[in-house]
C-alpha cells in the first residue's frame, strides 16, 4: 500500500526534528544561561542601568548595587546573589555570608541587586558578590568599603524623647540635632532622617531609640530609652488642663480622663518648688470638668519694668492634682501643670568678662589680658573658627605658651569697696554654650574646657569638654536645677596639654537662660 505524506506534515515532522535535535544538543552540553556585564554602581537608572561604575564605596554610603546582563534566559530562571565580607587568609568559600537575595527572570535582560547599608554605616574592608543559577557560580565582583580620615566625626547635638515616659497606647516625640553628617538614621524607627528634626512615636513597650550620624570620617551614635508602662483599664485619671488668676486667686480646670470615678483627693500649690497652698477636691465622675479655687493662697506677685539682665523677678507657679497619690491612677504623669510669670533670667557671661577674676597656674591677672610674653590670652573678639564658621562677642582664652591652664570667676561686682557677688539662680535655669578652638591655633594636645560652680570658695566642676582640631564645635549644655535659688559664681577655665604656640579658645555666646 502506498502511502503519501501531505506537505503540511511534512513541514511540522521537519520543525519536530529540529526540537528534537535542539533537546538532544542541550542534555549534552547542559546548556544555561549565561551572567555578564556585572558591575558595581551607586545606584540604578529605568531597567536596572547603572549610574555610575566603582569598585570603591564610603562608610556613609547609603547603598551598594550590583547590575548584571542575563542571556539565554528562559521562563522562570533564578538568579542568586550572595554578598559576602572577605576576610584576608580565608578561602573564598569561608568568608561570612551578609546577605543573599534572589531574581527571577523569563527573558534576555538587565537585573540588579541592593545591599543596604547597616544603620550606623558599612564596615571598612573588602566584600565580593557571587551571582549564581541552579547553584553553578555564574559572575562575580569584589569592592571595598572605605573611609576619609580628613572629615571630622559628625556631631549629636541633642538626641531626647518628650516625654520620656508615657502610658501604651500613647506618644512620645524624638528630638534630634546633628552636625556634619552625610547621613542620619534613627531606629527602630523612624529611620533615615534629616540633620534635624522631630518625630512622634508610640512604642508599645520599652523602647531603646539609637540614632546614627554618619560622614565618610566616621559615625556618632546616641540611644536613649522610652518607658512605657501599661494601660491600666478602669482607673481615673486626673489631669490639670490650665489654670489663671482672678484678682488674687488662682483658679484651675482639673478633669478626669478615666473611666471610673475618682476617689477625694487635693490638690497641691508649689511657688518656685515649695509648697504654698492646698485644695481638697470632691469625686470627679469619668470625662467629668470642674473649675476648682486655691482659696488660700494669695497670688499678687510684683513684677518690675525691667532692669539687669543679671536679676529676675519670675515666679514659678506648679499645681498638682491627686498630690498625696489618695487615688491609684491609669496615668500620673498628667498631674500638675506649670507656668513662669514674669520677666525670665538671662546673663550673656561675656559682659562680665572686666569685672572677672583672672589667674594662670603661674600668676594672678589683671584686665585687660593681653598675649604678650608668657601670661596668656583674655578678651572679648571674633571667633575664626576652622570649619568657616564666625561668631562675634565671644570670649576668648589662651594659656601660657610653655602650657598649663587659665581661668575666670565671674560675679557681679557690687558694693563699696566692690566685691565680687555671686548670681542668684533661679528656679529652671540652665547654661548654655558653644565651645571651639579658633582657626590659628597651633596645640597639638588641645584644649580641656571646664565649667565650675564655686560656693563659699569651693568649686564643682561639670564635666569637661576637651577639642583636639579647630574644625570642631561643640554645643555645651549645663541645669543648673541643684542651685535654684542659690547663689554662685561661675568659673571657666582652659587646660592644654603642653606647649599653646598661637590661637584661642573660644567661648560662645555663654548665656544663663530661665526655661518657660
Amino acid at each position: 500500500m502506498n502511502f503519501r505524506m501531505h506537505p503540511h506534515q511534512f513541514l511540522l515532522s521537519a520543525v519536530w526534528a529540529s526540537l528534537l535535535a535542539f533537546t538532544s544538543c542541550a542534555g549534552l552540553f547542559n546548556w544555561q544561561p549565561s551572567i555578564t556585564e556585572l558591575g558595581l554602581t551607586t545606584g540604578f537608572g529605568s531597567d536596572y542601568r547603572p549610574l555610575d561604575n566603582t569598585g570603591i564605596f564610603w562608610i556613609d554610603s547609603p547603598q551598594v548595587c550590583c547590575s548584571a546582563r542575563v542571556s539565554g534566559a528562559v521562563p522562570d530562571t533564578t538568579i542568586k546573589a550572595s554578598w559576602a565580607f572577605v576576610k584576608s587568609g580565608l578561602p573564598k568559600e569561608a568568608n561570612p555570608v551578609i546577605r543573599e537575595d534572589t531574581a527571577v527572570v523569563d527573558r534576555d535582560c538587565l537585573i540588579g541587586f541592593k545591599l543596604p547599608a547597616p544603620p550606623d554605616g558599612f564596615i571598612i574592608g573588602d566584600y565580593r558578590i557571587d551571582l549564581s543559577i541552579g547553584g553553578a557560580p555564574r559572575a562575580s565582583g569584589v569592592f571595598s568599603i572605605q573611609k576619609d580620615p580628613s572629615i571630622p566625626i559628625p556631631r549629636i547635638n541633642s538626641f531626647t524623647a518628650d516625654p520620656p515616659g508615657i502610658t501604651a497606647g500613647q506618644a512620645t516625640v524624638l528630638k534630634w540635632s546633628v552636625t556634619g553628617a552625610s547621613r542620619v538614621d534613627i531606629q527602630p524607627a523612624p529611620g533615615t532622617a534629616a540633620a534635624e528634626g522631630s518625630q512622634a512615636v508610640n512604642p508599645p513597650v520599652d523602647t531603646t531609640y539609637k540614632l546614627y550620624a554618619i560622614s565618610r570620617g566616621g559615625y556618632s551614635c546616641s540611644a536613649l530609652t522610652v518607658n512605657v508602662a501599661p494601660l491600666i483599664r478602669e482607673k481615673p485619671d486626673l489631669q490639670v488642663l490650665e489654670f489663671w488668676g482672678s484678682g488674687n486667686v488662682l483658679h484651675y480646670r482639673l478633669k478626669n480622663n478615666g473611666d471610673l470615678s475618682s476617689c477625694p483627693s487635693m490638690t497641691y500649690l508649689y511657688r518656685n518648688d515649695l509648697l504654698e497652698s492646698k485644695d481638697y477636691v470632691a469625686p470627679l465622675l469619668p470625662g467629668e470638668e470642674r473649675v476648682e479655687a486655691l482659696q488660700q493662697y494669695h497670688f499678687s506677685p510684683k513684677f518690675g519694668s525691667g532692669g539687669s539682665e543679671a536679676t529676675t523677678d519670675a515666679v514659678n507657679i506648679r499645681i498638682c492634682a491627686n498630690a498625696e497619690a489618695a487615688c491609684v491612677e491609669s496615668n500620673d504623669t498628667n498631674n500638675c501643670l506649670e507656668h513662669n510669670f514674669g520677666s525670665l533670667l538671662s546673663i550673656n557671661i561675656a559682659n562680665y568678662v572686666h569685672t572677672a577674676q583672672w589667674q594662670t597656674n603661674a600668676a594672678a591677672l589683671k584686665w585687660p589680658i593681653f598675649k604678650d610674653g608668657d601670661t596668656g590670652l583674655a578678651c572679648i573678639s571674633t571667633a575664626q573658627l576652622g570649619n568657616g564658621e564666625s561668631y562675634t562677642g565671644a570670649l576668648l582664652m589662651s594659656p601660657p605658651p610653655a602650657g598649663g591652664w587659665i581661668q575666670g570667676t565671674f560675679g557681679l561686682l557690687r558694693g563699696s569697696p566692690q566685691v565680687l557677688e555671686p548670681f542668684y539662680i533661679p528656679h529652671k535655669c540652665k547654661f548654655t554654650c558653644k565651645l571651639a578652638l579658633t582657626r590659628d591655633t597651633l596645640a597639638p594636645a588641645g584644649a580641656k574646657f571646664m565649667l565650675g560652680a564655686m560656693q563659699g570658695g569651693e568649686i564643682a566642676y561639670f564635666p569637661s569638654v576637651s577639642i583636639d582640631s579647630p574644625g570642631k564645635i561643640e554645643a555645651y549644655e549645663v541645669d543648673l536645677s541643684q542651685f535654684a535659688g542659690k547663689k554662685v559664681n561661675f568659673v571657666f577655665r582652659v587646660e592644654s596639654g603642653g606647649p599653646w604656640q598661637q590661637g584661642s579658645a573660644a567661648w560662645i555666646e555663654p548665656i544663663l537662660t530661665q526655661e518657660s
